[in-house]
């Protein structure tokens, strides 16, 4: 009799546990969904089309220094290409490039804006707060770039290929430098 009463306590025990389990407080309300991103504009002039275009045909190419193609390219010559497919002349180099263009504030970044970033970016360390040791020379010099996108994003060529990043990222707040315009003047994006 005790070990059938015993199988009816583990029993009993076990239908607890479980209703237990199953009268725990409801998950809290699911948060509201973001709200989406501003359409793109429907028209772009013959320029952006253009720079669009040749930005397309960057998507996902390998990193490579020095590179001005598809098939390899750096930061400086992903601009320069793409940039020239659109109908502009750049210089090649990063430096060079932030020398030129119309300066633009980041709250005024538009579509096919460059933005640059100092050797801050370049830092390995996770601990972005190593951007107060670095000499100021050093956060001042300009040496990556990349074309604004609209909606906080650009594309880049890194290392890692070409892919687009946002720009409230922690490494691109702390390293941007400095934005410049080459296309010609339009209504402000964001």
């Amino acid at each position: 009799m005790a070990a059938g009463m015993r199988s009816y306590w583990v029993i009993f025990l076990g239908a607890a546990l479980l209703l237990a389990g199953c009268a725990a407080p409801p998950p809290p309300p699911r948060p509201a969904p973001a709200p989406r991103p501003p359409p793109l504009p429907a028209f772009r002039s013959q320029p952006e089309q253009a720079l669009e275009h040749a930005i397309s045909g960057f998507h996902g190419a390998p990193y490579r220094s020095g590179g001005t193609a598809p098939s390899g390219v750096d930061c400086s010559g992903l601009i320069q290409a793409s940039f020239h497919q659109a109908g502009i002349n750049l210089p090649r180099t990063v430096a060079q490039q932030y020398g030129q263009g119309q300066p633009v504030a980041l709250h005024d970044l538009r579509f096919g804006d460059v933005v640059f970033f100092n050797r801050y970016c370049q830092v390995r360390s996770k601990n972005y707060y190593t951007a107060n040791l670095l000499s100021p020379a050093y956060t001042e010099e300009v040496c990556h770039n990349g074309i604004y996108l609209g909606q906080g994003r650009f594309v880049h060529a890194s290392p890692k290929g070409v892919f687009v990043s946002r720009m409230d990222a922690e490494v691109w707040r702390a390293s941007f430098l400095g934005a410049r315009r080459y296309l010609p003047q339009g209504p402000p994006e964001r």
